[in-house]
């Protein structure tokens, strides 16, 4: 995809499945940060999907993105994060200086999130 750029990239950064439907809720969620943030918004993975992170921050980076934000879909800080995510990021900003890169704490870290869960929960 072909896409021209200013501000803040955002990747949605996420496991990835063997199944493509899999993919498919996190499709919208993209969509709907591109349309809200103004800016692109990618989603990238650690296995078994494309693009993997560094294509995609590459492909932000590329379409004139000077800031790169990265959101991990994961629950908790568990190894992917702690220890995988962070050496994609880490290797990826080594090469590319001239970008600022931030990554947010893992999805289950943020309190509103934790109360759409809960009150998802208690609703079922």
């Amino acid at each position: 995809m072909n896409i021209t750029a200013t501000g803040t990239g955002i990747v949605l950064f996420a496991h990835g499945s063997r199944d493509p439907a899999w993919r498919l809720p996190l499709q919208a969620i993209a969509e709907q940060v591109q349309i809200q943030h103004g800016s692109p918004c990618r989603l990238a993975f650690l296995e078994f999907m494309q693009p993997d992170l560094p294509a995609a921050l590459a492909e932000l980076a590329a379409a004139g993105c000077q800031s790169l934000r990265v959101m991990p879909l994961f629950w908790a800080a568990g190894k992917h994060v702690t220890r995988d995510l962070t050496a994609m990021v880490d290797s990826f900003a080594a090469k590319h200086r001239e970008l600022q890169l931030s990554v947010a704490k893992p999805l289950g870290d943020d309190a509103a999130v934790q109360a759409v869960i809960a009150h998802w929960a208690v609703r079922a």
